[in-house]
């Protein structure tokens, strides 16, 4: 296994298995990246992949559940290094499999967020750049809305990023106390509405009513619909018909550690 060096703020050492893939150390797990395309409706290739960590212990090969993962960090500065390091891996098992313009989602942890001085967020991509190139407009940064409280600290983040020259996309919105107030203070690129939603719209009246028109509100804020979590063509020619722009779920394709068309 080859070592590659990162930039002063990572983690010191990630690995290159045979192939190409790049994989991470934490303590005795190994980290790695897998993908989800998402598609633009009425699209055959994906417009766009979300990248998601995975782990086993070097020491038995058991895979470790992601609630354990993200649960480990003893102190800020664990969860720090390990947010950073999931994106790191991300950024570079991506880069070596795509050729054209798709698109990378990121998953970003809120505490992690919430850790960081106001106007720092994206300073870790910025350092980055000097070592991995990568094109901000390619990057769309997922944000769990309903994890981070103040709307103030909220849009700041928003904002920071933004200004970087990175996508922001609101994940879950729909689920527990998501609400359109918050959405018009932060002008989001991309919303990915909570599979919770489209349930309910296809077994409720009432919801299935509501439904389009949700996502009618979220089109005129100037933001784009991912419909996620589908996995019958039911369930995918409700979110069509309601004028959804990007499909995901397992329908299609379930994560795998190759950019999947």
């Amino acid at each position: 296994m080859a070592t590659w060096c990162t930039p002063q703020q990572t983690p010191p050492l990630v690995g290159t298995r045979a192939g190409g893939e790049v994989v991470a150390h934490h303590g005795a797990w190994v980290l790695y990246s897998v993908f989800q395309p998402i598609y633009a409706a009425g699209h055959a290739q994906p417009a766009a992949f979300e990248a998601l960590i995975r782990a086993h212990d070097m020491h038995t090969g058991r895979e470790v559940p992601l609630s354990e993962l993200f649960h480990r960090p003893a102190n800020r500065d664990d969860g720090v290094l390990l947010d950073r390091l999931c994106r790191l891996l991300h950024v570079l098992n991506f880069q070596r499999q795509s050729h054209d313009d798709t698109l990378l989602y990121l998953n970003l942890d809120a505490g992690y967020l919430q850790s960081l001085r106001p106007g720092l967020h994206g300073q870790f991509f910025s350092a980055l750049q000097a070592e991995v190139p990568h094109d901000p407009a390619k990057i769309i940064l997922e944000i769990t809305e309903t994890e981070i409280e103040s709307r103030d600290v909220l849009a700041g983040i928003v904002d920071s990023f933004k200004q970087r020259g990175f996508r922001v996309a609101i994940d879950d919105f729909g689920a527990r106390h998501s609400n359109f107030d918050r959405l018009w203070g932060l002008t989001p690129d991309i919303v990915k509405i909570d599979r919770e939603l489209l349930l309910q719209a296809e077994i409720n009246p009432r919801a299935g009513k509501i439904f389009p028109k949700l996502i009618d509100i979220i089109h005129d804020l100037a933001a784009q619909v991912v419909c996620e979590g589908i996995e019958t063509p039911a369930q995918q020619a409700l979110a069509v018909r309601c004028q959804a722009d990007f499909l995901q779920g397992y329908l299609f394709a379930r994560p795998d550690r190759t950019l999947q068309s």
